[in-house]
């Protein structure tokens, strides 16, 4: 893992990931999505707008093991 200026490690993998599906779980720091091919992603809300429960959204991620950090949320 490569580190941030300040010494700290940089616990985001490069790159994004993206899912769309419907909301489980929202709240302001986790969230679950349950994406359209049956998969339930844990992710890390933190500083995003709420979402309704089964409300559809994509997401754009980065990988924060074993969670992901929403990046941005696009809705449909």
């Amino acid at each position: 893992m490569s580190e941030a200026r300040s010494g700290t490690p940089n616990l985001l993998e490069p790159g994004t990931h993206v899912f769309s599906g419907t909301v489980k779980v929202w709240r302001s720091d986790y969230g679950e999505l349950l994406t359209d091919s049956g998969v339930t992603v844990q992710l890390v809300t933190q500083g995003q707008p709420m979402m309704r429960e089964g409300e559809r959204v994509t997401v754009v991620t980065r990988r924060f093991r074993p969670l992901f950090q929403v990046e941005e949320v696009r809705t449909s």
